[in-house]
């Protein structure tokens, strides 16, 4: 999930969290998914604030991006910086305001190659669910990656199961360590 830091107005800063539970929810009247945000992380304390973000459906490609962006912290790490260092530097959406528009909207900075971007704003209230805050979404665009051209494409997205098969999360849904 990329989500902006809001701090100043001349820019969008952004950071980015993995999500362990996102699943859509509704489709009429609207495309509705619902996310859970772990509490005291920095992408919780901006979409608290901010109310959206962009939710990345994430490839085989992005498997090397896990432990840096689901197992540390923002506030110890260079997210951004680490992910360019393999080789996924963070970019714009460069997306319309709508069919008709020649306004561009300024959303949160993305990874490169996902399958799929959804643009999500918050409806109501967040959910406090414990350890998590969860929050319904509305859809304000879907945007696919050109390169999914078929739906095996999707079929290999990173999903928790393929994590844990990999060996990047324990069956809790934690990085695991690289660290013997």
């Amino acid at each position: 999930l990329g989500v902006d830091n809001g701090d100043d107005g001349s820019s969008v800063t952004s950071t980015m969290n993995v999500l362990t539970y996102a699943t859509p929810i509704s489709i009429q009247p609207f495309r509705m998914w619902s996310i859970s945000l772990y509490k005291g992380t920095i992408t919780h304390e901006n979409w608290t604030r901010e109310r959206r973000g962009v939710l990345q459906l994430l490839g085989p490609c992005h498997a090397k991006l896990i432990r840096t962006l689901g197992g540390s912290s923002g506030r110890d790490v260079d997210k951004r910086a680490i992910c360019a260092q393999l080789g996924f530097d963070w970019e714009s959406l460069d997306v319309l305001d709508g069919e008709e528009s020649d306004e561009r909207v300024q959303w949160p900075l993305v990874l490169p190659s996902c399958l799929y971007y959804l643009q999500l704003e918050m409806v109501g209230d967040l959910i406090d669910c414990g350890s998590h805050e969860v929050a319904l979404c509305r859809v304000v665009k879907m945007i696919a990656d050109d390169g999914v051209q078929v739906a095996a494409d999707e079929l290999d997205c990173l999903n928790t199961r393929k994590l844990r098969e990999m060996g990047i999360i324990s069956e809790f849904g934690r990085v695991v360590s690289t660290d013997d």
